[in-house]
């Protein structure tokens, strides 16, 4: 099999993932997709310079401090600025946010529980060692 077609194949396997677990977890939690994406992002960042959320985002800054603002006022996310230099603003999530993240992962759990139910114990654990070296792969980014 060639990259190609495996790549093509996770394309649109993804989509039905997601599918099924968006709608469940945006059902129950109120937030936009642009806010729960940021939500991810600074997840994944930890605490983080709202400019370089906004690069790496590829969005402006105006609509980070958009997003961000509504975020604030909903109790997700903490804003402050750095000490020494009060032009650097930092971002992290709060406990509230943290809690929401941590029900969509428990979202996705459920949804790959189901998928992988019907997959033999060898393959889920080929499965598994594919994506720890996914993993491994993308943290060299």
């Amino acid at each position: 099999m060639n990259e190609k077609i495996l790549s093509c194949a996770i394309a649109e396997f993804m989509p039905q993932m997601i599918r099924g677990t968006q709608l469940e977890f945006f059902a129950r939690h109120p937030v936009t997709q642009t806010q729960f994406f940021m939500l991810l992002a600074i997840d994944s960042y930890g605490e983080c310079k709202m400019s370089a959320l906004a690069s790496n985002m590829k969005i402006t800054m105006p609509t980070t401090t958009g997003v961000i603002d509504r975020l604030v006022r909903s109790g997700l996310v903490d804003r402050n600025t750095k000490a020494d230099d009060r032009r650097q603003v930092l971002v992290r999530l709060t406990d509230k946010g943290e809690k929401l993240i941590d029900a969509f992962k428990a979202v996705m759990r459920a949804r790959w529980a189901k998928v992988l139910k019907g997959i033999a114990a060898k393959d889920q654990q080929i499965f598994y060692e594919i994506i720890l070296k996914l993993q491994k792969h993308l943290d060299l980014e």
